[in-house]
């Protein structure tokens, strides 16, 4: 027994010197916690720190080695086991994390609500979408804050919910005012409704506030085009079409070239389409919604080469 407490004791401390040492160079906040760490005669509340900094700066694998260290130094077990299941979340060890949330959210007393926050997050990502909405709206009905209004509303529109959630954006939008997201949000949940007048109403309170209305127009096309009013559309796409061409000879922006590039591909024009969106992501190479554009106007591309090439069927 007491060679085997020995043996633990030089393990503790062996790890404890390599922790000191592994993190150099991760960011300028973790040595200097690094450093107060040396020094420090009751270390483990900054162990938690430097692995939550570490956890933001990408490197959650260290961040998991600072709470083994700090377990042994008695900081507080509910904070120590929501960081360890973070860390394990961005060391994509995502089972591992929910079953530590679980724990979490099963202790008595619970409060916290970055534990459903996370959990909802990650139950999401596994693709259990009723159990992210149950966890989401526990925090929703405490905090009915923008930024959970909108993941709670995408969450009820993955689950085939527009109604719901356009019932959320709508609450929303009468206890704090509109905004460009709550908008576009609505718009997009009465359209996936059939609720058609209802979203193209909503576009033409925006077209008549709009400096720039190609956006909207765009938006208004796409409610046509579901409402099955191609003619209508196709006619709404011109007129956006040929705002952005005005707007090209004085300045043409990336942001523009994507609009552009998105109405291009809705009028079927993919080539050109896709000549916006190259030209755009020359420039900005990290430009994420030029790069889903483009990937979605290849898809089509290939799927339209595809039926080309489909041999015609014989003839009874």
């Amino acid at each position: 027994m007491v060679k085997i407490m020995a043996l633990m004791i030089l393990q503790v401390f062996l790890f404890g010197i390599s922790s000191l040492t592994a993190h150099d160079g991760v960011h300028i906040d973790v040595d200097r916690v690094t450093k107060e760490i040396k020094a420090s005669e009751d270390p483990g509340p900054l162990y938690l720190l430097r692995a939550r900094l570490c956890r933001a700066h990408g490197r959650p694998e260290l961040g998991l080695q600072d709470l083994q260290m700090a377990r042994g130094c008695g900081v507080d077990p509910f904070a120590e086991k929501l960081e360890r299941a973070l860390c394990l979340r961005d060391s994509l060890k995502t089972q591992q994390a929910l079953r530590l949330l679980d724990e979490l959210a099963a202790t008595p007393g619970n409060t916290a609500m970055e534990v459903f926050n996370e959990r909802s997050a990650i139950r999401e990502s596994m693709g259990d979408i009723d159990g992210a909405i149950i966890d989401l709206a526990r925090i929703h009905a405490l905090v009915p804050d923008l930024e959970k209004t909108l993941r709670l509303g995408m969450l009820y529109e993955k689950r085939k919910a527009p109604g719901i959630a356009a019932a959320l954006y709508r609450k929303m939008i009468e206890r704090n005012g509109e905004s460009a997201l709550l908008s576009i949000s609505l718009i997009r949940a009465e359209t996936d409704n059939g609720h058609y007048d209802a979203a193209l109403s909503l576009v033409a309170g925006k077209l008549r506030q709009a400096g720039l209305k190609a956006p909207w127009l765009q938006r208004k096309a796409e409610i046509l085009q579901a409402a099955g009013r191609d003619a209508e559309a196709a006619s709404a796409l011109k007129e956006a079409l040929k705002e952005l061409d005005v707007i090209f000879k004085r300045r043409p922006v990336p942001i523009h070239r994507v609009t552009r590039a998105r109405i291009l591909r809705l009028l079927g024009r993919l080539e050109e389409a896709r000549g916006e969106l190259e030209k755009v992501l020359q420039q900005a190479p990290g430009y994420g919604s030029a790069r889903r554009e483009l990937n979605l106007v290849l898809e089509l591309q290939e799927a339209a080469k595809s039926t080309e090439q489909k041999p015609e069927p014989d003839s009874p």
